[in-house]
C-alpha cells in the first residue's frame, strides 16, 4: 500500500508528478507495447493511464513470457504515434519519474522513430532515489522495482505497465516521506529536462 492520506498533510511541500512505465516487444527499446502512466498529486493518486500499443514489428519470445504481452494481445490496439497527443497533453511540462531510464529511452526512440516531437518533462529516476533514501540497501537487496515494492509494503503485478508505473510512484513518495525531502528537492538534485523537439516528418524502421 502506499503511505497513507496522513501523509500528505505531514509533508506540506510539492508532492506533485508523474510516473511512466514501458513494456517492449522485442530487445529494441522502441518497440514499445504497453504504455503505463500514473499522475500524482498532492501525494495521491489521481489519473491511470494505460494502454496496449501495436510496436508495428516482431515480438521476441523472452519479452513475451517476461509480461505475457504478445501477437494475440495487440489487435486493434493503437500504435504508438496514435496514443502521442494523448500521452503527451497529460505530460506536457511534468516531473516524470521511471524506474531506471530505461523508460525514458524507450519513449524517446519511440519519438524518433515517428518523428515525433521528444517529451517535454523533467525525468527523474527513482532508483536514484531510492539510492539517496536507503543506501544501506546497496550490499543488501539492492534497488530492483520488485525488492524495493516488497520491502516497502507496495502490492502490484511486476511487468504491467501501469503497475509499475504505480510502483514507482509510491517508491518515491516513500522516499520523500524517509528523507523529509519533496519533488522539488530531487528535481534540484536529479532532474533532467527534456525541451520538445521539432517533428522531423520521417518514420524510421
Amino acid at each position: 500500500m502506499f503511505p497513507s492520506a496522513s501523509f500528505t498533510q505531514q509533508m506540506t511541500r510539492n508532492l506533485d508528478f508523474c510516473a511512466i512505465d514501458v513494456e517492449t516487444a522485442n530487445r529494441r527499446v522502441s518497440s514499445i507495447c504497453q504504455v503505463g502512466i500514473v499522475q500524482v498529486s498532492e501525494g495521491l493518486v489521481e489519473t491511470r493511464f494505460s494502454t496496449l500499443v501495436d510496436p508495428e514489428e516482431g515480438f521476441n519470445s523472452f519479452n513475451v513470457r517476461l509480461h505475457g504481452i504478445g501477437p494475440g494481445s495487440i489487435g486493434g490496439a493503437p500504435s504508438f504515434d496514435d496514443i502521442f497527443a494523448e500521452v503527451f497533453d497529460l505530460l506536457d511540462g511534468k516531473v516524470l519519474v521511471s524506474h531506471t531510464f530505461y523508460d525514458r529511452n524507450a519513449m524517446d526512440g519511440a519519438a524518433r522513430r515517428y518523428g515525433l516531437p521528444i517529451l517535454p518533462v523533467t525525468w527523474l529516476d527513482s532508483v536514484a532515489i531510492a539510492r539517496r533514501a536507503w543506501p544501506e540497501r546497496r550490499g543488501n537487496r539492492g534497488y530492483n522495482l520488485a525488492n524495493l515494492a516488497a520491502d516497502l509494503g507496495i502490492s502490484f503485478q511486476h511487468h504491467d505497465a501501469l503497475e509499475d508505473a504505480r510502483a514507482a510512484a509510491g517508491v518515491v513518495l516513500y522516499a520523500c516521506l524517509e528523507t523529509g525531502m519533496d519533488i522539488d528537492y530531487w528535481v534540484r538534485e536529479f532532474g533532467r529536462a527534456r525541451s520538445s523537439l521539432p517533428r522531423t516528418g520521417k518514420r524510421g524502421g
